[in-house]
């Protein structure tokens, strides 16, 4: 592998545009707010620093942007006037800057480093690395990884109806997020009786744990994914359309947890729309008690609300919330309401929302 430091000037950079790319770990192009675009053509009228941005010279000649997604995009559209800076209380695209500030932008130097015969898994390592200080999220840092685990988690779990029909963001790979924690629960279940805490670090370690599994490991590998996608077909038969009420992560893992416990037993379809019934009941008068602020009634449900907000990714939260989901839903079979409600009757048009 080779590598070298070089200066290329905005305009260099602008010329390039059509050699350059992006491999799919890396972030989506615009999610710096117009705010932060702004204060980099600041910094590069104020001749400031910006940091350093890092290329891998592909085979033919190309460019991949191992890290600057957002600088690159942000000056290209301040140049394709697709962008507006702020200057004296006045928007002003690239054009109607004054020639010697728009001589100032195209000449502006940054340093580059540029790879040469960087192997894919160093080129990964090297974007991860380079996200520790800044605030990257769980999804777009996993999306680095490789192996059967990222693949299954990324492409099969992230594309299943069930994941794709729910109201959360495709933005910053929330959908694979999810996945990710669905998935490294079930396995720790399976495997060691106990649900994983699910911060970047731990889920960074099960990607690895099942890069290239081998043996029984790839044998308890594919049974684990397989009874995951099973589970969320029964989930998609049951829920359908309804699916797309529910955007709460938290509550969106438990309730995949404890349906895949206890949907074997449920058996006939009728006790699965019971179940589905519940799992919005309980989050309409969740939502009830949360507007209620001090006049809340239930106990039950302030608790629960805290499992599903406070250090929601501990393994003991986790824990705690597939316990009362559990024993929720028991008392809902049984009685017809939510646990902790005295005399009040379920809410049948509740929103997870």
């Amino acid at each position: 592998m080779k590598r070298k430091v070089e200066d290329w000037s905005v305009e260099d950079l602008h010329k390039a545009r059509s050699r350059i790319s992006f491999p799919e770990y890396q972030r989506e192009p615009n999610l710096w707010s117009v705010e932060k675009k702004r204060l980099l053509i600041d910094s590069i009228l104020e001749d400031l620093d910006i940091p350093k941005l890092y290329f891998n010279e592909t085979e033919d000649k190309g460019i991949e942007v191992v890290d600057g997604t957002q600088r690159l995009w942000t000056l290209w559209q301040f140049l394709d006037e697709d962008l507006e800076y702020k200057q004296g209380g006045k928007l002003k695209t690239f054009s109607r800057l004054s020639a010697a500030e728009q001589r100032r932008i195209r000449t502006y130097t940054l340093q580059v480093a540029v790879f040469k015969d960087a192997s894919d898994t160093y080129l990964r390592m090297l974007f991860v690395r380079l996200q520790l200080g800044l605030l990257l999220v769980t999804g777009e840092r996993l999306n680095a990884a490789t192996g059967r685990m990222k693949e299954f988690v990324f492409s099969e779990l992230s594309s299943h109806k069930f994941i794709r029909g729910l109201k959360i963001p495709k933005r910053r790979r929330a959908k694979e997020t999810l996945g990710a924690q669905i998935a490294i629960n079930w396995f720790a279940r399976a495997k060691q009786k106990e649900f994983a805490r699910t911060r970047y670090e731990d889920l960074r370690f099960f990607f690895q744990e099942y890069e290239h599994p081998e043996g029984a490991d790839l044998a308890f590998f594919r049974k684990q994914t397989k009874d995951i996608l099973a589970t969320l077909d029964e989930m998609w038969g049951a829920f359908g359309s309804r699916v797309s009420e529910l955007r709460n992560r938290s509550y969106i893992l438990s309730i995949v947890l404890a349906f895949g416990e206890i949907g074997p037993s449920l058996g006939t379809e009728k006790a699965k729309r019971e179940f589905v019934s519940f799992v919005f009941d309980l989050w309409g008068r969740l939502r009830q008690e949360i507007s209620a602020g001090i006049d809340r009634k239930n106990k039950e449900l302030y608790a629960f609300e805290t499992m599903l907000s406070s250090a929601p990714g501990e393994r003991y939260q986790i824990e705690r919330r597939h316990e009362k989901v559990l024993s929720y839903f028991e008392h809902y079979r049984s009685i017809g309401g939510i646990l902790g409600d005295k005399g009040r009757p379920s809410v049948r048009k509740g929103r997870n929302g």
